[in-house]
């Protein structure tokens, strides 16, 4: 047991090493919450939330009032079980921020004990996971290229984003993408919302031809029918993003026939332990699970991912993480990524502890 004394939230702004051209967006810069948490002892532990309006509603400004409004609740508290917070009794929603104070809280945990974040969780299911990474821009000459260059690095998971473009071109990307992959790469398409319910549908219908392992989120958030349509059109597995935040959701869309797999981000339910739990609904529906987190966080975030990444109990569709598209890590011995897969460290905590120096440098001011 430990007792809270101080909560604080900054926000960084990040930039890409390239813009990054999604369905409803071009992101050139990552604007993060950065939670940190200390207690009575004077540990501390740290906690990222990346900022996502279209994805959660928060914005870095709402973020930041958010943990300010929960902060007083948790000055003085003893947490004796730090995966269960219950942050959803001080507020509603707001899950990113929830989320950034939960890692922080882990960690701090992790640190106090002296074990990492994943035996908190329950011990490794696995010792490393596959990394999905991503392939987007639209232009497939340079796409191809990228992938060549990522399946010589080991990479064996790409994710092609589509949605911006007319559903045959985008077929095609794929299709590029899965001839330099071969029969072994796993490939997908994420439509981030971007295809209306007919186009949704075509893009569905041609999935199994470009050679297509799964699809991620062709329709808008809300649209089950859509979601059901695309599913009973094409015989690739879908999964959905932006439509998961609860375990309602998961089941919604799994009894509706709309998903039969998505994308689990801490900034979605409210931190880790909320997403392990998920996770196992998730197996026990025979549900994929794909673990991610948003783009694109830094080492903070990320390293949270790689611990659930080892000790969720299924991760077929593999674990996307983020901190490598940045121009810069901001923590001191960054999770590595060697031959495509993935492992998180064996220190306390999360492992990572940010560089004060660089923490600074991306500081934005509100």
């Amino acid at each position: 047991m430990f007792g809270v004394a101080e909560v604080e939230a900054r926000v960084v702004r990040v930039p890409l090493k390239s813009p990054m051209k999604l369905a409803n967006a071009e992101i050139a810069d990552a604007e993060n919450l950065i939670v940190r948490v200390r207690d009575r002892d004077g540990n501390v532990g740290w906690g990222e939330a990346a900022s996502a309006p279209t994805m959660t509603g928060e914005t870095p400004e709402s973020m930041v009032a958010a943990v300010r409004f929960m902060e007083p609740a948790l000055i003085g508290v003893d947490i004796a079980e730090p995966l269960d917070l219950r942050l959803d009794r001080l507020m509603h929603g707001n899950d990113g921020a929830k989320a950034a104070i939960e890692i922080a809280v882990l960690d701090l945990a992790g640190k106090r004990l002296g074990k990492p974040l994943h035996e908190l969780l329950g011990g490794k299911a696995r010792d490393e996971a596959v990394v999905l990474t991503m392939v987007a821009g639209g232009d497939r000459r340079a796409e191809v290229e990228s992938a060549r260059r990522q399946l010589e690095a080991g990479f064996a998971a790409f994710k092609v984003k589509v949605g911006v473009n007319d559903p045959l071109r985008d077929l095609e990307r794929a299709a590029a993408v899965r001839a330099v992959g071969g029969a072994d790469a796993r490939i997908s398409a994420d439509a981030n919302q971007g295809y209306g319910r007919e186009d949704a549908v075509r893009f569905a219908e041609g999935a199994a031809g470009a050679g297509l392992d799964f699809m991620e989120q062709l329709v808008a958030a809300g649209d089950i029918e859509g979601m059901a349509a695309c599913a009973a059109a094409s015989g690739v597995p879908l999964g959905a993003d932006e439509g998961l935040h609860s375990v309602r959701d998961i089941r919604l869309h799994r009894e509706t026939g709309a998903a039969s797999g998505g994308s689990l981000k801490t900034i979605k339910f409210g931190g880790v332990a909320p997403v392990l739990r998920a996770s196992r609904l998730m197996r026990d529906l025979g549900m994929h699970v794909n673990l991610a987190g948003k783009l694109a966080e830094t080492g903070i975030a990320s390293a949270a991912i790689a611990h659930l990444a080892v000790a969720v109990p299924q991760l077929d569709w593999d674990v996307s993480v983020t901190s490598q598209y940045l121009v810069d890590d901001m923590v001191e011995d960054s999770i590595r990524i060697v031959d495509g897969r993935l492992r998180p460290g064996d220190g306390p905590g999360l492992g990572v502890v940010p560089a004060e120096e660089k923490l600074a440098k991306f500081l934005r001011s509100l």
